[in-house]
């Protein structure tokens, strides 16, 4: 009797298992045709807004732009900007977005900066906004002597926008604001 036992509770598992096996897939037959549906549908509504929403990066163009620039204002000992950068320390919104491109000095002596964001459509003005709000974080601290002529660079920093594009520049450490301002005219008009 005790070896019998274990085989009918084996055998009732197993009969169990298959009933129910079939009405589980059946159910999930069911359950993938509704989600199939669903997803078809929530997937060409997003298909729809993202083609009406996606901006095309003009790479040429700011790859260009910060060309210009840093031909009148080389900067020190460059590092690329990256997302982590553009985030945490120009404190812009990435979602404002659509591309970027530029480069910060990496030596502690200089104060170099050079960025053109391509804005999404209608985020111009917050772009820039979020960079004046940047440039007064860099010059709020004048406490210490040493850094006076960086935070007298960064004081006369320039932010412009043209149409989508925004851009600042920070002078190195004897840069020309009067090459800069000339190459500013010239750098965003694509």
């Amino acid at each position: 009797m005790k070896k019998l036992l274990p085989i009918i509770l084996c055998a009732a598992i197993l009969l169990a298992g298959c009933t129910n096996s079939s009405s589980a897939s059946e159910s999930a037959s069911t359950s993938e045709q509704t989600s199939s549906a669903a997803s078809d549908s929530v997937s060409s509504e997003t298909t729809s807004e993202t083609e009406e929403t996606t901006e095309v990066a003009q790479t040429e163009n700011l790859e260009s732009a910060v060309s210009a620039l840093e031909a009148v204002n080389p900067i020190a000992n460059p590092r690329a900007l990256d997302d982590f950068s553009v985030e945490n320390e120009l404190m812009l919104t990435m979602d404002n977005l659509v591309a970027y491109k530029g480069d910060v000095t990496n030596d502690q002596a200089d104060c170099g900066l050079v960025f053109v964001a391509q804005a999404k459509e209608g985020k111009a003005a917050d772009v820039e906004a979020e960079l004046q709000a940047y440039k007064e974080s860099l010059t709020a601290n004048d406490m210490y002597a040493e850094f006076a002529d960086k935070i007298a660079m960064a004081q006369d920093a320039r932010i412009v926008t043209n149409g989508n594009y925004v851009a600042i520049v920070i002078a190195s450490i004897g840069g020309d604001y009067g090459a800069i301002d000339t190459a500013l005219e010239t750098a965003l008009n694509f």
